[in-house]
C-alpha cells in the first residue's frame, strides 16, 4: 500500500483548508514542521471555483500528497477529486466530527515521525459512479465518496422513486426520499436515517429508505456489480451534500459501486472500531 508514497524522498506537500475560516496557524505550525525536513508545503483555501482552475490540477500533479486541512466535508470534497490524480489525502482535523480526520495539526508530530519512518497504510474506499444523460442526451459521470440522496422536491407532496434492475422493477420508495451510500458513507445521513453501519472498505453499497410510507422497508447492502437505474418525478438528488440536481432534467440515472478508490493515509495504529466506539458513545 505504501508504494503510493515515496516517503523517503517527499520533496513537495499540498494543503487544502477549509474555506471561511481562519487556519493560519495550523498551517503556519505544519510548515515549520516540514521545514525541518526540507518538504515545501504548498497551501490554498477549499472554495467551488477552484476546482475547475489549473492551481487546483497542478497542486495535485506537483505535490506528493494532499492534505485536508478542516473537517470531514473538506475531506470528502478533495476525495472526490484525487481519484482523478491517483494522490494520496491526509485528513488533519479543524473540524467538529472527524470520523475520517484521526489528529489536529498541533498533534501531528508523533505522526510524521512514524510517516517518515513508513510506518502508516492507506485504506482505499470505494466512490459510486452516478451516470446521468440529460434531455440532449449527454452523458456526465459523477462520483460520490458518501452518498447521494434523493428527496422530494415539494414538502406537501411524497417522493415516488422507482429502483430498476436489468429493466425490472427492484423496488419503489414512497416518503420522504431515498439515501445510496457508500460504505464510508455509512455513518453519515445513513446513519441518522437508521441504516447500517458498513466497514469502510466493504465492496457494497447500502439503501436507505428516508421516512418511508410503508414500515415494512427496510435498509439493503447490496454488492458490486448491482447496476441500478432510478426513475423519479418532482425529486431533487444531492451528491455528498455538495452537489444539487433536479431529476427532470435527466433522462437517466444510474449508480453502482466504482471501481475507482481514494487514497487515504491513517496512522497504522488506526482502530476504526474504537473510533466508532468513541464517536458513538458505545459500552456507555
Amino acid at each position: 500500500m505504501q508504494s503510493l508514497i515515496d516517503y523517503k524522498n517527499i520533496k513537495k506537500i499540498g494543503l487544502v483548508a477549509r474555506p471561511n475560516t481562519d487556519l493560519s496557524k495550523e498551517i503556519s505550525y505544519l510548515s515549520k514542521l516540514f521545514a525541518k525536513r526540507g518538504i515545501e508545503l504548498v497551501s490554498t483555501v477549499e472554495q467551488e471555483e477552484l476546482l475547475e482552475k489549473k492551481e487546483f490540477d497542478l497542486l495535485f500533479k506537483e505535490c506528493d500528497f494532499i492534505i485536508s486541512l478542516g473537517g470531514d466535508g473538506t475531506l470528502i470534497s478533495l476525495c472526490r477529486k484525487a481519484c482523478e490524480y491517483d494522490k494520496a489525502i491526509l485528513g488533519i482535523n479543524a473540524g467538529n466530527l472527524g470520523f475520517l480526520t484521526d489528529f489536529t495539526a498541533f498533534d501531528a508530530d508523533e505522526f510524521f515521525d512514524d510517516f517518515f519512518n513508513g510506518n502508516f497504510r492507506i485504506d482505499k474506499p470505494y466512490l459510486l459512479d452516478i451516470y446521468l444523460e440529460d434531455k440532449q442526451g449527454n452523458n456526465i459521470i459523477k462520483s460520490a465518496f458518501n452518498d447521494v440522496i434523493f428527496s422530494k422536491s415539494n414538502h406537501q407532496s411524497m417522493a415516488h422513486i422507482e429502483v430498476l434492475r436489468n429493466d425490472k422493477i427492484f423496488n419503489e420508495y414512497y416518503g420522504d426520499g431515498l439515501i445510496i451510500s457508500t460504505p464510508a458513507g455509512s455513518t453519515a445521513y445513513n446513519l441518522s436515517a437508521n441504516g447500517p453501519i458498513v466497514y469502510t472498505l466493504a465492496e457494497v453499497f447500502i439503501l436507505t429508505p428516508i421516512c418511508s410510507h410503508s414500515l415494512t422497508q427496510r435498509p439493503i447492502v447490496l454488492p458490486r456489480g448491482f447496476e441500478m437505474t432510478l426513475n423519479a418525478k418532482d425529486c431533487v438528488f444531492c451528491i455528498d451534500g455538495q452537489e444539487y440536481y433536479n431529476v427532470n432534467d435527466y433522462k437517466s440515472i444510474k449508480i453502482n459501486l466504482s471501481t475507482k478508490t481514494v487514497s487515504i493515509i491513517h496512522p497504522k495504529k488506526r482502530d476504526y472500531f474504537q473510533i466508532l466506539k468513541e464517536k458513538l458513545n458505545w459500552g456507555h
